[in-house]
């Protein structure tokens, strides 16, 4: 789960066979750590929505896990 909001994450997301890009990933999304790459010291990020985020091992201290969340953020807005 993303815990801090980062408006500069640069994420990608396949819509209709074509690739979306954009950045931004928001306080309380939820995600899958899909790779780990040791060698480029970066983690592969799917989230709920589809789209996929690559973060440095530096910028881990923004997501944590999600399995034990609390009832306020289970309850956020979906779109």
């Amino acid at each position: 789960m993303q815990i801090k909001n980062n408006y500069d994450i640069y994420w990608e997301k396949q819509v209709q066979g074509k690739t979306e890009p954009g950045s931004g990933v928001f306080n309380g999304e939820i995600g899958t750590i899909t790779e780990v790459n040791e060698k480029e010291k970066q983690i592969e990020i799917r989230f709920d929505d589809e789209k996929v985020a690559w973060y440095e091992f530096a910028d881990l201290e923004q997501i944590e896990h999600s399995y034990a969340i609390t009832i306020h953020k289970s309850q956020r807005k979906r779109i």
